[in-house]
């Protein structure tokens, strides 16, 4: 994957604090256009894919020490975080194609 990849247009950077804003989200709260869908798809897929790296790698960098052990705790939350998301974004945004 090379970086046009992970940074398709038009997608701003999202920290730790707006995906758990987004995770309060309440989809009957407004109305989803087609586009808003998509968005939410791209930045669903975007952010899965970059979790399932950090993990990728926290498991083959891994060193035994406390410090890696951290990254992987951090990293496999992470993706568990990501993977609530993914769930909730499914059951509650149409895909439109």
């Amino acid at each position: 994957m090379n970086a046009r990849t992970e940074q398709a247009a038009g997608y701003e950077e999202l920290s730790s604090a707006d995906f758990a804003a987004l995770e309060v989200w309440d989809p009957t709260q407004v109305v989803i256009t087609p586009r808003m869908a998509a968005r939410l798809w791209l930045q669903t897929s975007l952010r899965l894919t970059r979790a399932q790296k950090e993990l990728h790698d926290a498991i083959f960098g891994n060193d035994g020490t406390d410090a890696g052990l951290d990254r992987f705790a951090s990293a496999r939350a992470e993706l568990d975080s990501a993977e609530a998301w993914a769930l909730h974004v499914a059951r509650n945004i149409p895909r439109h194609r």
